[in-house]
């Protein structure tokens, strides 16, 4: 049993040797039973979580003791598309620090991983997997040399509420971005709550439509809405939040059809831009007499002191005139080209005039530009004139237009300044998925506001919280110090 227990012996040292020599592996077990602890991460450099950091060239790992870098470690550093580097043998130790060389670009969200056994002590004892996450600073790129805004809202006659909101939106341009949200179809802020328990923020801006005010009460028999009831927009304002407003008009196809709301609709050929700007027709007494009606609707606002973001026509040319001249117009606005869609708007800007609405900012939305055998177009004849607008905006659906999700949208952004040559402000009126903040700031196209609109994409895939919008996109983008949300509104009231 004695020879037994030597020969035992002798073996366990010659695999302790082996051990201890194999240069391909430093991954065995403590040298010293005193020392049983392994190495604990005291800090990090960049902190944990730590955002909107300057770039640097190191990062470092402070321990609570002396450690050295193994044979097999194993550490990442991933960025926020999901893409990793690979620094493994390009770290260094220094007493109790790690040095990972790594050089940061500007607003990237990073994640850090250090895999065991890539650090141990002098004992061999080998720190625990450690993960850590920063975010560095994005640059804006907006160049404001390239605008030359008016200082006012075109109306001269512009109450000093709207005065004050023009200011504000425009003291913002290009330093911040308004978060926004659009009613569920009419008069209401359900998307507005949606974002809320998503998110923990209201949006700046909700934007009502006067899609049904004729099946308002007091217009229709049959009405289930009632556009006088001015309580969902004023509990809105009241609670520090901007007001919007557009209106899908629909029409009847015929004269006869005047009476006969549920034929009304705002994609007809019955009736015609052309003829709504004819005073001897029909269709020109009927689109005047609901214009004296949105008038009533918004001159309660006004009385209220609410000024209003308005939105009328939107996606002015719609497909007019593309595929090859045989484009239909997919509002009934536009179907009779751009010289009577611009008589149309003047007619409306006059009219409010002369009713005395003086609570409204104007948005014109360009459906943007295309390229087609060959040729790129814009809308830019569409444009109603300096004089008519006063913010410039654009309808965009990421999906159909096969864009990127979360593109900053710069081509479109410059192609508006351009139709202008930067003297508007510019919005991203409506849309899918609404671009990041650290795209819209590397790129410098900083909208005014943004907006994803209600419902579906006709799928049943909703434009929020969904892979278009998904909540933890939302929550980040509401709570990016270049976002303005409803609680940090201030000097409006």
């Amino acid at each position: 049993m004695k020879k037994l227990h030597i020969l035992l012996l002798a073996l366990t040292a010659m695999t302790a040797f082996a051990s201890c020599s194999d240069d391909n592996s430093d991954y065995r077990e403590p040298r010293s039973f005193a020392d049983q602890d392994a190495p604990q991460v005291v800090s990090v450099n960049p902190a944990d979580y730590a955002a909107d950091i300057d770039t640097f060239a190191n990062i470092v790992v402070t321990y609570n003791e002396p450690v050295v870098a193994t044979p097999q470690t194993t550490i990442r550093v991933y960025t926020d598309d999901t893409t990793y580097y690979y620094i493994d043998s390009l770290v260094t130790t220094s007493g109790n620090q790690l040095t990972i060389p790594f050089h940061a670009k500007a607003g990237m969200n990073y994640k850090v991983s250090i895999m065991k056994p890539s650090v141990r002590d002098s004992s061999y004892n080998f720190a625990s997997d450690y993960t850590f996450s920063f975010s560095t600073k994005a640059y804006n790129n907006f160049d404001p040399t390239l605008f030359n805004i008016a200082e006012a809202p075109i109306n001269a006659d512009a109450t000093e509420e709207t005065k004050k909101l023009y200011a504000y939106l425009k003291e913002n341009f290009g330093n911040h971005v308004l978060s926004a949200a659009m009613a569920d179809v009419n008069w209401n802020t359900k998307n507005a709550e949606v974002l809320y328990q998503l998110t923990g923020k209201y949006p700046a801006i909700n934007c009502f439509d006067f899609v049904h005010y004729y099946y308002s009460a007091p217009l229709n028999p049959k009405g289930w809405i009632d556009y006088t009831n001015t309580k969902p927009v004023e509990d809105w304002a009241n609670n520090g939040g901007i007001v919007e407003c557009m209106w899908h008009w629909n029409v009847p196809s015929s004269e006869a059809d005047q009476t006969n709301y549920d034929s009304w609709t705002y994609d007809t050929e019955g009736f015609s831009a052309k003829n709504a700007t004819r005073s001897s027709r029909w269709e020109h007494k009927f689109a005047m007499k609901q214009i004296d009606i949105i008038a009533d609707y918004l001159l309660a606002l006004q009385a209220k002191g609410i000024p209003v973001i308005w939105r009328p026509f939107h996606e002015a040319r719609g497909n007019y005139g593309r595929y090859g001249g045989t484009g239909k117009a997919w509002f009934w606005w536009g179907n009779s080209g751009p010289v009577f869609f611009k008589k149309l708007w003047k007619m409306m800007y006059e009219e409010f005039k002369a009713k005395g609405v003086n609570n409204l900012i104007w948005v014109w939305t360009s459906e943007g530009s295309y390229t087609e055998d060959g040729k790129t177009y814009d809308d830019a004849d569409w444009y109603p004139g300096d004089e008519y607008v006063d913010i410039i905006a654009r309808d965009y659906y990421c999906k159909t237009l096969k864009t990127p999700y979360h593109s900053a949208l710069e081509d479109q952004f410059e192609a508006l300044r351009q139709i202008t040559g930067g003297k508007k402000i510019i919005a991203l009126a409506e849309g899918d998925a609404m671009p990041s903040v650290k795209n819209m700031l590397t790129d410098g196209a900083m909208w005014s506001w943004i907006m994803p609109w209600y419902g579906n994409d006709g799928k049943g895939v909703s434009y929020i919280n969904s892979d278009y919008n998904t909540a933890a996109f939302l929550k980040d983008l509401f709570n990016s110090k270049y976002v303005i949300t409803r609680d940090e509104i201030s000097g409006l009231k």
